[in-house]
This record gives structure tokens, sequence and C-alpha cells, in this order.
């Protein structure tokens, strides 16, 4: 049984808004008397604007998508280690992204959501991921570490037990909540490596790790109540790698619930009746694009996707919030390329899982392009799911998937590239000339439909030059091997320019040079551009790229 909207609730009690005064009510009474059959479980998407700020006319968009699929949250990551995109006034000296938004524009946003029924809720990192505060020369000293050696190196937090780092938060939700309506505020604290500091590494010698976390998560959540808030935090640390923590935060505190490897509901279902026993209250979060994909999600990915909307999806349990669906670091994947994944989670936690799978792409694609459903489409959807490109868990010979990659544009990786006679190029041909045939039936959003033919584009491409150097070549065919490259690197570097620039801010730090903490992977048109001007630099030394080629033996 699926979870009912407002206005189905409405609709099959047999009442309309006008039908109120009919009965003797007021409007107010009669939208209370709704709310009292229960509330309304949350089913929203998540945008990461904290790593990747992209133009407000898109999230505009997410918000209308959202509204048309009976999505009716819309998670808002404000801040991460690579900056903030909000202008905060209250503190200054905070590292902005350089395309980060004003307050104005946030409110602005905030209010366009509400009138199409979407909450908009924020989240700020308040504990790892918070380079926006650490990496300022402000804010330098508020920097924590590990301790061990052996942790995770990539992560880093704040001081939890410094005085200045919950006054520096109060200031910071202090003016989210004045921006952002939404009822709850998302204070983050996933992925966090601390304890190294002076002041941290005091507080260890009378308190454990999980009453240091508790202690601090729970002021923080004190801060958010006394705004008229209700505090969310990542599941990770107090569910999964500390579980101690959970015991000992504040009842209220909501934990949203993230795994993108695990594909069984009954394994999430287990985490969230954890939650449920212990009286806290959950948020399921699966994952769309996350650290194991480049371009575009697997068909497992989906899974993950149903095993969160079986989970906590359950109509009557109060416990159970409901689910949003994470998607992270824009400049993995062309921007509007990606419509049919979060379609699939609407329906998922709409309509359930079952009908997901047998209906929702079916649905988009004669929803969002206008088209016909038939056997091309539907072919052409298994395919880019089922051969998606991921990251290897284990370096095994008997690995069957699509190995993600990046393009090579060094001497080293292109004679990487040449030794690898193992890596697959999977069916991006296939996928392509379907989307070349399926073009004309598209009457609707062009533009999303040009983009997802980019994306197959790019995948083909990738492939077909990482394939084309694996073994020895010829001296004579490599001559005008790498000419073909060049040029066919020059074409899509240029498309995928193009593309960028219509949804996110041309000057954008992530487009055209590393950025903090991300890697190749992480930077698509980074990495391509990179790649072109690497082969363009060989077309003219044929010869070097010839013997690069040469190396024997297999990668790795």
């Amino acid at each position: 049984m699926k979870s009912r909207n407002r206005r189905e609730f409405l609709r099959d009690g047999g009442l309309a808004a006008g039908g109120a005064v009919a009965l003797g009510l007021s409007k107010t009474q009669f939208v209370l008397g709704a709310e009292a059959a229960g509330p309304e479980k949350i089913r929203g998407v998540m945008v990461d604007a904290g790593r990747v700020p992209e133009r407000m006319e898109y999230y505009r968009r997410v918000v209308e998508f959202c509204s048309e699929w009976e999505l009716n949250a819309l998670q808002f990551r404000l801040a991460d280690d690579q900056g903030s995109a909000l202008r905060f006034t209250s503190v200054p000296g905070l590292l902005n992204h350089k395309n980060a938004f004003t307050p104005d524009e946030l409110r602005g946003l905030a209010e366009y959501a509400k009138t199409h029924g979407v909450d908009l809720i924020p989240e700020l990192e308040s504990f790892g991921h918070t380079g926006y505060i650490t990496r300022s020369a402000a804010y330098a000293h508020l920097l924590d570490r590990g301790s061990d050696p052996n942790e995770e190196r990539d992560f880093t937090g704040v001081i939890p037990v410094d005085a200045e780092t919950l006054e520096l938060f109060k200031k910071l939700y202090g003016e989210v909540a004045e921006i952002f309506p939404s009822v709850y505020l998302h204070g983050g604290c996933d992925e966090v490596n601390w304890g190294g500091s002076a002041q941290s590494r005091k507080a260890l010698q009378t308190k454990s790790r999980a009453q240091v976390w508790a202690e601090y998560l729970n002021s923080l959540h004190s801060v958010a109540k006394g705004l008229g808030k209700q505090f969310i935090v990542w599941g990770d640390f107090v569910v999964h790698k500390e579980p101690e923590i959970l015991g000992k935060l504040d009842k209220r505190i909501i934990v949203m619930d993230w795994n993108y490897g695990v594909n069984s509901s009954a394994k999430v279902r287990e985490t969230y009746l954890k939650l449920r026993a212990n009286g806290s209250r959950g948020v399921g979060a699966p994952g769309l694009i996350n650290y194991r994909w480049g371009a575009r999600a697997g068909t497992e990915q989906l899974r993950n996707i149903d095993a969160y909307a079986d989970a906590y999806m359950e109509p009557d349990d109060p416990n159970s919030l409901g689910v949003i669906l994470t998607n992270w670091i824009p400049s993995r994947y062309i921007q509007d390329s990606l419509w049919d994944g979060f379609a699939y989670g609407a329906v998922a936690f709409q309509e359930g899982t079952a009908v997901a799978q047998t209906s929702a792409f079916q649905r988009f694609a004669e929803k969002h392009y206008g088209a016909t459903w038939s056997e091309e489409w539907d072919e052409a959807f298994r395919l880019i799911y089922d051969f998606a490109p991921t990251v290897r868990d284990r370096a095994t010979e008997s690995w069957m998937g699509v190995q993600l990659i990046v393009p090579w544009g060094s001497d080293e990786e292109l004679a990487a590239a040449a030794r690898d006679t193992r890596a697959k190029q999977g069916p991006f041909v296939r996928v392509k000339e379907l989307w070349e045939s399926l073009k004309p039936s598209v009457r609707k959003n062009a533009a999303d439909f040009q983009a997802f033919g980019l994306c197959v584009e790019y995948l083909e491409g990738l492939y077909w030059r990482g394939g084309v150097v694996a073994g020895a070549l010829e001296r004579e065919p490599a001559a005008k091997l790498i000419k073909e490259i060049a040029e066919r690197d020059a074409t899509m570097a240029k498309s995928l320019t193009e593309d960028w620039d219509k949804g996110r801010p041309d000057d954008s730090a992530a487009k055209s040079g590393p950025v903090f903490d991300l890697r190749l992977k992480d930077q698509m048109l980074y990495a391509w551009t990179r790649a072109a001007e690497y082969s363009a630099s060989l077309a003219g030394e044929p010869e070097r790229f010839y013997k690069l080629t040469q190396t024997k033996g297999m990668a790795t």
C-alpha cells in the first residue's frame, strides 16, 4: 500500500477545499483535520551545491520536477570542504565558492519551492566536511584531524570541544533558519576524522569518543531546537561505525541512514529498527550518483533505492519519516542526463518498488519525453543501467562489470592504458544507435534527451579511446590513430563545455581545473579537457605516441 499525499487524502475523503464550508469548517480546521490523519512521508531528492554550485534556473527546474513527480522535499547541501554555496552575512571570512548565492537568492528559491509544494531542507555540514570553515584563514585553528595514522586521511573535522565551534554554528544556524522556512535543519556530521587536536586529546582523557560525539551533536540539536527546527544528522557513525553514540543522543535527533552498497531491504530495515528501538526517528537515504559511479549509476544502484523505499516507506510507522534520494558531486555527470533516475526514485517512493521496477522508465519516456514506449526504449534503458561503469570493489580476474576509467591524459596514463587488455568497452555503440533511432519520437524536453545522448556519446568515446590503444600498435597506423583520437577528443571537449555552460556557471572552479579533494573521476569535463590537450600534443609527435603504446604486459 502506498502512502497518500494530501491531495489524495482530500480527494479520497470526498472533499475539496471549497467543500469545507458546507460542513461548517473553516479552511484552517479542514487542513488540520487532514494533518491529524498522519504526517505525510518525506519523498525527496538532494542537490549537492556544496561541492559544485549550479545555476539558480537549474534548481528551480529541480523543484518543478519534484512537484510534477510528487516528490515533496528537496535537500539542499549548502557547503562542503570545497566551499560554501551561501554567502553568510553573520560570519565573515568563510571560504565561499566564487558562484555562491546571496541569502536573498536562496530565500527566493525556498519560497519558489513552497509554492510548488516542495519543502527545501537546508543541510549545513557541522562536524566533518567543514573545509569551508577550516580552510579559511579566519578559522583554520578549528581544524581537527584523527590521531590514528591508520584512520582515513581524506576526512577531517572541526574541534567538537572548542567553545568557539559551537558559537560559530549558533550564528550559522540562525542565518540558515531565517532563510529556509523548513521545519528541518540537517547538520551533516558524516565522514568525520577527529581527535588529534590538543583540545580533543585532553577531552578524551576523561570521556569516551562516543560521549564527545553525542555531547557535541546534542549541543547542535539544542541550537536547532531553539530556532524551532528539527535536527537531522547522517547515520554512518551514529548507527554503523560507532553505534554506541546512538544511545547517548537526544531522542529527538533524526538520523538519516545511508549505505550505497546495500541492496537488501531486510538489512536496511534492520538498521531502521535499531533506530526505532532507541526511540529515534529515521529517514532513508539511498544514492543515485555516488562514489561508486561516474556519468551514470547502474542497475544495482536502483536496487539500493528499492531497499530503502521498502524499508522506510511503511505508511503507518511514525518513526520512519520517509526517503530522500541523494546525488553527489555534479561535476561527475552531465546535468540533464539523470532525470530518469530521479523519476525512478519518485515512483518507488510513491507507489512502491514493484511498480517502479516494471513501469518507471516507461512512465518517464512517456511523461517526460512525450514518446511512445517501445522495445527500443526498453533496451536503451536496460543497457545504460546494466553496463554503467563502476569502481571495482575488488581487483579480481573474475570481475565481470565495466570498470570506471578516466580518459588518459599523460604519458604514464597512456602507457598504462596500452597495457590494460582487460578494459571492457561495454555496449555503448549499441546504445548510441538506439539513441539516434529514438530521437524522432521525442516530443518534449528535447534538450534533456540531447543531454542523455551526449552522455552516451561520452561513454562510447571514453571506452573507444581506451580500447584502441590497448596492445602493441604498428608505426604507420599509430600515426593515423592519434590524429583521429585528437580530433574526436576536441569535438567531445567542445560539446561537454557547451553543455556545462547551459546549466552551470561558465567560470566554475570545477569546470577548468583540479578542485580540492576531488579526483579526476569526479570532474568529467576537466578530465576530458586535460586528455584532449594531451592527445592534441601527441598528434604533433606521432612517434612519441607510438613508442608510449609499445609497453608490454598487463596492467596490475
